[in-house]
């Protein structure tokens, strides 16, 4: 394959959607890609691109970091989030040899059980909700420190009656040095369209997205840092209430809040940290800019933006766990349970 060939189409990919799809959250149907049910990158502020490892969850966010060493790899995460939501995913990893791995993740979330009533708000009777991504996944090595990662994924929405479905793919790079001290990762996700629509609604845009990310492993210390730029297709993130004039109803004056740039760039970042213990045990801590600042009480802030979590090794079992904090009113559970089907140990 020719790499040179290969970054000019990705960039081509990213600058048509680009283009089409500049939108930050709540302007885009199947929202439900962005959630993140693996408690290890949950616990890394939601994002674990350029993490170097051989957890087979992490392909679920970077279909280029599945590897060889997770042929026959499986897991499955489960998330207790607000409201009674609950999402999760299951994933397993088969390597091909010379074709490639491939990867197969199936991502869930149900909303729970509705009343269905007609027009006089008389009850008929009741209905679930809930969304769904199968999803393919394969990876490569174009050389010995460079991947080429990609998926398929066919997605279903139910309310109901009322469904839509449609089909996204992600494209991605990992590049690692030969010490595994250095990874850096680039992925361009959500790029694909809406089939069928719900009855009566205009076609919608899903959530595209590009992503760039690199992480460091200390050389003589059990410390992994990361840093992770996201929503990097648009910069200004910020919230625009549509219902806000921007003008003070009293005095006439304009009172529109202008944030520096500073604050814009900010939202963009994640940062992140693994402390590595040992082989069998370790604590994960995350940071979230953008979501502390769209989900913080203006008077109560909290730990809004924290993540942080811990994963540990029974036998031929890795098993994760993860709180997001959203703010003082709560936040959610991840729980992720991985083995080996081989029966060998899984190694970090």
């Amino acid at each position: 394959m020719n790499r040179k060939l290969l970054f000019i189409g990705i960039w081509c990919l990213m600058n048509l959607h680009q283009s089409v799809y500049a939108q930050s959250g709540g302007n885009s149907t199947f929202s439900f890609l962005n959630l993140v049910a693996p408690a290890r990158a949950a616990a890394l502020g939601g994002n674990a691109i350029s993490t170097p490892s051989e957890d087979i969850t992490l392909f679920a966010q970077n279909p280029a970091l599945l590897r060889p060493s997770m042929d026959l790899h499986v897991s499955t995460s489960y998330v207790g989030h607000l409201a009674g939501i609950k999402y999760g995913n299951v994933l397993f990893a088969k390597d091909f040899s010379k074709v490639g791995t491939f990867g197969f993740n199936m991502q869930y979330i149900s909303y729970g059980e509705f009343d269905e009533t007609n027009v006089n708000a008389e009850k008929v009777g009741v209905f679930k909700a809930g969304e769904y991504a199968f999803n393919v996944a394969w990876s490569k090595a174009l050389d010995s420190n460079l991947y080429v990662g990609a998926n398929v994924k066919y997605i279903l929405s139910s309310f109901g009656s009322n469904t839509s479905n449609g089909i996204a793919t992600d494209v991605a790079l990992n590049w690692m040095n030969d010490e595994k001290l250095w990874s850096a990762a680039f992925v361009v996700k959500n790029v694909g369209t809406q089939l069928k629509t719900y009855e009566g609604a205009e076609q919608e845009k899903l959530p595209f997205e590009v992503q760039v990310g690199v992480s460091r492993k200390l050389p003589k210390a059990p410390f992994r840092f990361s840093l992770i730029a996201q929503q990097l297709q648009k910069f200004d993130l910020s919230f625009k209430d549509p219902n806000d004039s921007g003008i003070d109803p009293l005095t006439g004056e304009s009172q529109e809040k202008k944030l520096s740039t500073l604050n814009k760039f900010s939202k963009h970042l994640i940062l992140n940290l693994e402390i590595l213990f040992t082989q069998n045990f370790n604590v994960r801590l995350g940071y979230n800019f953008l979501r502390r600042y769209e989900l913080q009480f203006p008077e109560k802030k909290g730990m809004s933006g924290l993540s942080l979590g811990f994963g540990f090794k029974i036998n031929r079992f890795q098993i994760s766990y993860a709180n997001t904090i959203f703010n003082p009113a709560g936040g959610s559970n991840h729980f992720t349970v991985s083995t080996n089907l081989k029966r060998s140990v899984i190694t970090e």
